[in-house]
């Protein structure tokens, strides 16, 4: 016998008996089926026993597409609410990241600051996890300073050490009437020469090696071009350079005034009328030397280039002039050193320096350095 609510207006339900699951317990069962208009229904049964032969099925139905609906909607609040809750973990967890690393960001503006010589040491307070680093690389820096000036002074004494003896020992030499007088004044000169190239190398190593040393190039090219048109009043010494004042020499001021006053002296020595000294910026990216790249990748670079209107040199002319003591005209005063000092100092800051034809007619001197960019 059918017993049947009145909900259903007199009207039946068909079952998919293919559907039916059971549900937790196993005394009762989920199916699927249609209502009245046709449409879908769900349906929960549970059989009731009220003795041997008194079982009854209580099937209770409800609108399957309302069901899917709500649960649906469930879904999409709770696929919502797991993104705001993922969306606010991943904001703490980058805080607290970014809190944590925080003290990096600071020491590494800090040893920035020992490396542009604006600072001789790391200050700061730092976490127990970083502080025993900072601690050793301040004792490391004031090494590497104290070991460098002991070196200089070393390195000074060796040198008046060694010209004094060599000095009292050429002027005995062309007091003497010996055969071999000649000879020997020309090999205490090879003597000095040698000494004087490895001091020299072993002072710009040392300097080169200076952490934190940065220099204006502007005052020194200034002063250089005065100063050389006075030496040699006949020679218009002029200077270019759209950025003069802003670029700095990632090295020392002795160095740069020993590169761009030997060139500038050459310069005038071999002029008609003019010298033109000229300065610009240059990022490595748009420089393309193989000797540059294998050192350095992001380094910044200024170029110095000085060039004459004089007569020039052959390509022969300038690898002799690049030796160091060769000299091409006896008639010019100098050691013939110029130009080799130049191309050893470059080497040593990782620069390049190179011989050739100037528009004007004469030489011209290219100077790639490091340069220092804030």
């Amino acid at each position: 016998m059918l017993f049947a609510s009145l909900s259903l207006g007199g009207e039946n339900f068909s079952i998919e008996t293919e559907s039916a699951k059971q549900y937790t317990g196993g005394i009762g069962r989920y199916l699927l089926g249609l209502g009245p208009d046709h449409k879908k229904i769900r349906i929960l049964e549970r059989q009731i026993s009220f003795g041997p032969d008194q079982s009854y099925y209580f099937r209770v139905t409800g609108n399957a597409e309302e069901l899917n609906a709500q649960v649906i909607q469930f879904q999409n609040r709770a696929w919502l609410l797991m993104a705001l809750f993922g969306a606010i973990l991943l904001i703490v967890s980058l805080l607290l990241v970014r809190s944590a690393l925080k003290p990096l960001g600071v020491l590494q503006k800090r040893v920035r600051d020992v490396a542009n010589g604006n600072s001789q040491t790391i200050e700061g307070d730092y976490p127990v996890e970083v502080a025993g680093l900072v601690e050793e690389a301040n004792v490391l820096i004031a090494s590497n300073q104290e070991t460098l000036e002991r070196a200089r002074t070393q390195l000074g004494n060796l040198a008046h050490a060694l010209k004094t003896p060599l000095s009292v020992i050429t002027n005995e030499v062309r007091s003497s009437d010996s055969d071999n007088a000649a000879l020997l004044v020309q090999q205490v000169a090879v003597m000095r020469d040698q000494i004087q190239l490895y001091l020299d190398r072993a002072r710009f190593a040392a300097r080169h090696n200076t952490i934190g040393t940065v220099t204006d190039v502007s005052p020194i090219l200034q002063k250089m071009a005065s100063v050389m048109g006075k030496i040699h009043p006949g020679i218009d010494v002029a200077l270019l350079g759209d950025e003069v004042n802003q670029i700095s020499f990632r090295g020392e001021a002795q160095d740069l005034e020993e590169m761009i006053g030997n060139l500038v002296d050459n310069a005038c020595k071999w002029a008609k009328t003019k010298v033109v000294i000229s300065l610009y910026p240059k990022h490595f990216g748009q420089r393309g030397e193989t000797a540059i790249r294998a050192k350095s990748v992001t380094r910044n670079w200024l170029t110095i280039i000085v060039e004459d209107d004089g007569l020039g040199l052959s390509d022969e002319e300038i690898g002799i002039a690049l030796k160091r003591g060769r000299r091409l005209d006896e008639s010019k005063p100098g050691s013939g050193l110029g130009l080799s000092i130049v191309s050893e100092l470059s080497s040593l800051y990782q620069g390049e320096f190179t011989l050739t034809r100037s528009e004007l007619g004469g030489l011209q001197a290219t100077l790639v350095l490091p340069a220092y960019k804030e």
